[in-house]
């Protein structure tokens, strides 16, 4: 009988133990998939739509052979979408994606039950495999600008550098935790050998650009023109330089549109490339249902020990070879 109370305390301590919920113990636990919801398919034809879906597929099958979640829930989803007069003209192929949204388990602190937890109903982490469209390229497609696009010319914080044989377009922070708890975006381009599915404008082609639109501006608010012919004089003296000057592409200051000062030399702060979508680099004979590029995304919140071992994961699985074997497919 003595030996009974002891026995007991350990049974009770246990049993409390295994109750208690932490961020530590969830972020061991298993995690799982959950398909999300079914979005539209605007623009696509019904053959294409099958294709597009069945490359998906393909995407979903690589990752989830290779990854399995870990303390979260990993609802994923898909996005189909042909061709839009308003985004752009004459379409070469449809943009789809593979989108992927860590949502970590978190204590239910508001139960009496000290085991309970609940799935989080947002996140800042996610990954994207997309076909034939760049996302932070204020969204380049399969396709020319339209005739009507605010600027005709798309930005480009910085050029493609070749990293482990794929173009690495660089990171940004996208949100700031403090030091160590930033949200970063990673982005990837996978494409046909070593080409690129835009082109670089010259500087002659954006200060035409940009003496356009200065004149329009100038006629549409007369009554500032006088401030405004300082930029196109600018623009003026620049084009009267040679064309070797000319022809080189066009790196421009952020704040720097329609009153134009000068260019700058590639990183300087606050610059960006202007870039047109190039449609010699498509083959025109294929569906538009052909994944003819890949834009891989991941956005990470830095600091949080499930966001960062589950992209690890991830990015393990998302096989970039599979991906460019893919291409043209």
């Amino acid at each position: 009988m003595r030996f009974f109370l002891p026995i007991l305390l350990m049974l009770v301590s246990v049993r409390v133990f295994a109750q208690d919920c932490s961020q530590e113990l969830l972020a061991q636990k298993p995690g799982t998939w959950k398909a999300g919801m079914k979005g539209s398919t605007p623009n696509v034809s019904a053959a294409d739509l099958v294709k597009e879906k069945a490359v998906l597929a393909n995407i979903h099958k690589m990752i989830s052979a290779g990854y399995g979640p870990k303390g979260c829930q990993v609802t994923y989803s898909n996005a189909l979408s042909g061709a839009d007069s308003g985004a752009g003209k004459n379409w070469v192929a449809d943009n789809f994606s593979y989108n992927m949204y860590i949502l970590r388990y978190l204590c239910d602190q508001n139960s009496t039950d000290k085991s309970k937890y609940y799935v989080d109903i947002s996140t800042p982490t996610t990954v994207s495999v997309t076909a034939n469209a760049v996302w932070s390229l204020n969204n380049l497609f399969a396709a020319d600008l339209p005739d009507d696009d605010f600027r005709g010319y798309l930005k480009l914080r910085e050029k493609p550098q070749i990293k482990d044989g794929f173009r690495y377009m660089g990171e940004e922070v996208v949100g700031d935790g403090g030091a160590e708890n930033k949200t970063i975006e990673y982005r990837w381009l996978i494409t046909y050998d070593d080409k690129l599915p835009f082109s670089y404008l010259s500087r002659k082609e954006y200060l035409l650009i940009q003496k356009r639109r200065l004149e329009k501006t100038m006629k549409d608010d007369a009554s500032s023109s006088d401030y405004y012919k300082q930029f196109m004089k600018n623009i003026d003296t620049e084009l009267s330089k040679p064309e070797e000057k000319l022809i080189i592409p066009a790196i421009c200051k952020w704040n720097d549109e329609e009153r134009f000062t000068s260019f700058v030399e590639e990183g300087t702060k606050g610059s960006f490339i202007a870039v047109k979508p190039d449609l010699n680099y498509y083959n025109k004979k294929l569906p538009k249902s052909a994944p003819q590029f890949f834009f891989v995304q991941y956005i990470i919140a830095h600091g949080d020990l499930v966001f960062e071992e589950n992209i690890a994961g991830i990015q393990k699985a998302v096989d970039f070879n599979a991906l460019k074997a893919m291409l043209g497919k």
